[in-house]
């Protein structure tokens, strides 16, 4: 698995995790930030991920 992979798959657990707290604890202002910077990184990784599949095929 290269280095891009690896921290995909960080990124999804690391949402996944923050997330099943967030369902856990609706109410707490914590849990719902550290979801929100969770999928923020994870998008942030995808949208880069992206570029440069789209710099390569050019």
């Amino acid at each position: 698995m290269d280095v891009v992979q690896i921290k995909l798959h960080t990124l999804l657990r690391q949402s996944d995790v923050a997330f099943e707290e967030f369902k856990k604890y609706p109410n707490s202002p914590d849990s719902a930030k550290a979801y929100e910077i969770a999928k923020l990184a994870l998008d942030a990784h995808i949208a880069n991920m992206r570029i440069s599949f789209e710099q390569r095929s050019k």
